[in-house]
This record gives C-alpha cells, structure tokens and sequence, in this order.
C-alpha cells in the first residue's frame, strides 16, 4: 500500500489529534477529515497519564501553549478512595520509586509494615518511595527547581486534566491549517472487489482516499459497520458496563482543585472526580447487573451530597453504555480504528486518552519508515502493538478488583471473590500466555522479598489496599538470608524525611494557587460543554 492521501471519519479529540500528528510528521500525505453535524460527541473523562508527555514532547507543545485554552489542571497522581475500607484512600504518584532510604527496594516497606503493623498504614507505601506524596496530599505543588522534594521531577512525574473538546480544538487551530475539514453526513460505505473501503458517499459528495482512519467513537462505522471486524469484549473481567457523567462548579477551589484524579468506590463501581481550572468533571462507573440507571443516579447524587447537598441536587447528569474490549485486529485492509472505534476498557487509570494518542505514534511509526509505503509486516505490527499495549492494561485495571480489601456490597462481593482473573491471550491473534503470570509476580513471587521488584504499577494498588506479598514467614526466612531487619531504623529514617519535606510543603502554593501564578492571572479561561469522546 502507497499512502499518499488520508480521509479521518469523526472529529473530537480522536480525530483532530490524528490530523495534527499527521500534518507535522506526514505533510507529503493530503488530509482530509470528515464530521457530521448530525452525530454528537460522547465523554466521560478528561484525564491523562504521563504518556501523554510523549505526544506533547513529539508535537514540541509546551504547557504555556495549551494550558490555559483548554481548562487544564496538573495531575501529578491517582488518589483510590473507599477501595481498601471505608474512609481510606491512597495514592499511586507518578515518577520512579526511590531506593535511596531502601536499599532492598519494596521489601523494606513490606518487611517493616509485617513487624509494626501498627505504625505502617496502606497508604504510607507510597510516601515511603515517593516524597511528593505528602505534597500531594495537602493539595500543594512546585516546579522543584531547588529539589526541595527528594526525586520529583516536575516535567517528568506530572501528567494533565484537561477539556478534550477543547484541546482537539487547540490542536485543530495550530498544526491542521492544511486539512481540508468539511461538514457532511456519510451515508454509505461500498467496497471494492477486495473487500476494502473504495469511497464514502456523503450527503454532499463522495470521497475516496488510500487510507481510511475511524474516529466515530462505540459507532465505529467503518471497522464495524462496515468492514465486520469481530470484537472481543472484556465483560469476563470487567463487569462495569454503565456511567454517569455530569459538571459540578466548585465550591472552594483552593481545596478542591487538587492534582490528582480521584477515584471512589462506592455501592456498584466508582466515582471519578476530576477537577479543570474552571468547574469539576465527576462520574458514575457501575454494572447495571447490581443497579438500575435510577438506583444508579441515587447512590451518584448521595455520594456528591457529602460535599455539597445544592450541587449534588442540581447537577444534569447525562447516562452513558460503555462497550469495553477491542476488535479483534484495528486495521484491516484500508481502514484503521482510532479511539473509542477501535476499543475501550473503562475510565479507571485514565486509559481512554492514553490509548488513542498511543495507537496515532503506532500509526505514524508505520507511515514514516518510508515515506507512506507500507506493507503487510507494518499492519501487523501495528495490530500485534495495539492488542498487547490494550491486554496489558486491560490485565492492570482487572487487578484494581482482584486485590481489593472493600467487599460490603453485592458488586464488591462478587467481584474480589466470583470472578476469574486467570484468563488467556486465547481471543486475541497472539500466542497463547497464561496472564495469571501478572498477579503471580506481586503476589506470590519470591523476588519481591529479595528486593527485586518486578511488579510495576500494581505494587502501589497491592500495598495500598492492605495486602502484603511479604508474610510472617517469608520476614522469618529473609532473617535468615539477610539479617535480621532493622524496621525500627527504617521507622526513624522515614519520620525525619517527612519532617524535612514538610518544612517545604508549608511554603508552597495550593495547586490553584500554582496554575492562576503560571497561567490564568488577566488571562480568560475557556469554558465548554460535556468533554469530548477520550
């Protein structure tokens, strides 16, 4: 295939990041995108993860360009609230964890936390390694020029809540002046002798092109409509398949706009909360097997009612399907998924925007190797990365469930005791991989008490929700192979940091405080209705 021209079906921060990253990296390849007036956006988050400083790095955008256009906040951490038990909550910062104080690394935490359990609380695990954490919590933030905080890299370990609508309208004004955007409704699809797309034939016109990328969200007209691609769902896993989403102003926002998403378990899933410069983005994420939509919106509006009984009353909540799992290949001949067209898992850990951006430098990395040529090695490539970048998340969310401490509901019952996490790469084009490799490697796996920790991110959902790979018996045998542990050192060592970092903390800025400094004094702030598609 020689791609020299590219027509996107679908606007919203799917289809205007695709035509950005290609006009700056492909700017031989003609561009076209198409919308339709008669087919709204959906959203139900506006969170990020560090990767986004990627796409942000590749497109050389700085935070002083956009910020402030498009609503946005910092989000230097996600904040898990009820998940262990009520009234706890912990945090998973970003940025690397910090060995200096531990030199086994994670074991000393859990060595230290099965001999004086009284003084090492779950949410203590990622202060231990990570010093922003106290930061964190009292809703302060810095640049760090001084290293006033031991290992947080300002640039490095923050990530973005923003308004997508508007940073797809950002990204539209500054790098696609050479898109030829136009308005019209598709009406039919046909294909050639070869089964792939030969025109999309619109109100107006019809349009033909090399490539087609789908960007119209769950309705993925051309990878399901169209071209028939089976999808593989993850309703073996995931159980969540309904959400709420509304806008609540705030009420205080020197302590309300904080720098983290935070998620809530509640009755049947759990609240989203995620603060922009100028109102906050909340929802409800719940299985419709354990509440109908009203029992649904009851259990939202209580929980915003803890805050504020006025704001919980009066917010508009809008009711959303979600359909998570992937098509089982996300480009096939000429039409490639971007987006919710090409799968979705669920809002937890913010992997909506992650996955789109991430699947646009999958795509580019193919289209640049040589100038638009592209053979069948580069799809497969292509389908081989989004399948696993996709299972491996997919794998990280279900453990959230799997290892949670909170079983009081129903939803929580069944999902900590019914469901089957030890599933197989058997629905994808991949070689077949036992996965329950994943939660053994945390749980059970001996490196963890040698200090060599293989675990990733879930070792902050594990030891934030009370549960300790290192046991009384592993403490006796490590006694034995490395000496007897010094906990009450360890205890010292971490008190007299958190001393030093907080005579810092109490002289820094709010994060409201931080962003009206850097980015909004005499400045106005766009606002905007529900967020686009993630």
């Amino acid at each position: 295939m020689d791609v020299k021209s590219i027509c996107i079906v679908g606007g919203g921060s799917a289809g205007w990041m695709t035509a950005a990253t290609l006009c700056k990296f492909t700017p031989n390849i003609k561009v076209t995108l198409i919308e339709s007036s008669e087919v709204g956006v959906i959203g139900v988050g506006e969170s990020t993860l560090g990767h986004f400083n990627n796409f942000l790095n590749a497109m050389e955008i700085k935070d002083e360009d956009w910020m402030a256009e498009c609503n946005a906040t910092y989000k230097t951490s996600i904040k898990f609230t009820n998940w262990n038990k009520e009234g706890e909550a912990f945090q998973y910062p970003f940025g690397s964890l910090d060995f200096s104080e531990a030199p086994r690394g994670t074991s000393d935490w859990f060595n230290w936390a099965v001999r004086d359990p009284e003084n090492t609380k779950a949410s203590d695990f990622a202060e231990f390694f990570h010093s922003s954490v106290a930061m964190i919590n009292q809703n302060k933030l810095t640049k760090n020029t001084y290293g006033e905080v031991p290992n947080f890299n300002f640039k490095n370990d923050t990530a973005y809540h923003m308004d997508a609508s508007l940073f797809g309208k950002f990204l539209k004004k500054t790098f696609c002046d050479s898109v030829t955007h136009i308005q019209d409704h598709i009406e039919s699809i046909p294909l050639d002798s070869e089964g792939a797309v030969a025109s999309l034939v619109g109100k107006s016109a019809t349009y033909e092109a090399d490539l087609y990328i789908d960007c119209t969200g769950f309705a993925a007209i051309l990878l399901d409509k169209t071209l028939h691609v089976p999808f593989n769902n993850f309703n073996n896993v995931l159980l969540n398949d309904r959400a709420i989403a509304t806008q609540i102003p705030y009420v205080d926002k020197n302590t309300e706009m904080e720098s983290v998403t935070n998620c809530t378990a509640i009755e049947s899933g759990w609240v989203w909360n995620i603060p922009l410069y100028t109102r906050i983005g909340t929802g409800y994420v719940y299985s419709s097997k354990y509440a109908t939509e009203e029992e649904a919106e009851e259990q939202f509006r209580s929980h915003l009612a803890k805050t504020d009984a006025k704001r919980a009353k009066e917010a508009e909540v809008v009711h959303l399907k979600i359909r998570h799992g992937i098509h089982e290949k996300c480009w096939v001949k000429n039409v490639v998924g971007i987006g919710l067209a090409s799968g979705f898992i669920e809002p937890l850990e913010s992997t909506g925007l992650m996955l789109t951006h991430e699947n646009i430098l999958f795509l580019l990395r193919a289209l640049t190797r040589r100038e638009g040529q592209v053979n069948k090695i580069d799809v497969d490539c292509f389908n081989d990365s989004v399948n696993t970048t996709m299972e491996g998340f997919k794998q990280f969310i279900s453990q959230h469930y799997a290892f949670a401490g909170r079983n009081d509901t129903p939803y929580w019952q069944d999902v900590t005791n019914k469901v089957t996490y030890s599933k197989t790469f058997e629905d994808f084009s991949l070689p077949k991989k036992p996965v329950m490799d994943t939660f053994k490697a945390t749980a059970y796996n001996l490196n963890i008490h040698n200090g060599l920790d293989e675990s990733g991110g879930l070792i902050y959902i594990l030891a934030g929700q009370g549960y300790n790979p290192v046991t009384a018996i592993d403490a006796k045998m490590n006694d034995i192979k490395f000496g007897e542990f010094d906990y009450a050192s360890v205890k010292d060592t971490f008190a007299e940091r958190k001393k030093d970092v907080q005579e810092f903390i109490d002289l820094m800025p709010t994060h409201y405080e931080f962003l009206t400094d850097e980015f909004h004094l005499n400045k106005e702030v766009q606002t905007e209705g529900i967020c686009d598609e993630q």
